[in-house]
């Protein structure tokens, strides 16, 4: 279990990668995602990796920032689904309008999370 933290680190840094080289990819998961109430199960599964990030903090190398990334991640997820449907309908649809630039800059900021993730989630 002291290894979770850091291998979803490494998979924000595979996703943000992917995102760097085929932007297209996030457009279309956008796309996807923005249909109907298909956030709502993404928006969950991000505070469960945050409940996950607190529960296993002690047994990372910086547990300080490893409970602050859970805290910002579950609480930005319970953020989305307090909103309006209609509301992250209009915001999923509006970075659906992004040109690609944009989606590759997160992408480059995502690595970048990633990697600290992986550092601060690094076992003691």
């Amino acid at each position: 279990m002291t290894h979770v933290i850091w291998i979803i680190g490494a998979l924000i840094c595979v996703c943000g990668l992917g995102a760097v080289l085929k932007p297209e990819w996030v457009k279309r998961f956008a796309a996807f995602a923005a249909v109907g109430n298909r956030w709502r199960p993404l928006a969950a599964v991000k505070i469960v990796v945050g409940v996950v990030f607190l529960i296993l903090a002690t047994s990372s190398r910086s547990p300080e920032a490893v409970i602050a990334i859970g805290i910002l991640m579950a609480g930005g997820s319970i953020l989305a689904l307090t909103l309006k449907p209609e509301k992250m309908q209009a915001v999923m649809h509006w970075w659906q309008q992004q040109p690609l630039w944009l989606y590759r800059l997160w992408g480059v900021l995502a690595v970048l999370a990633g990697a600290l993730v992986i550092y601060v989630g690094w076992p003691k």
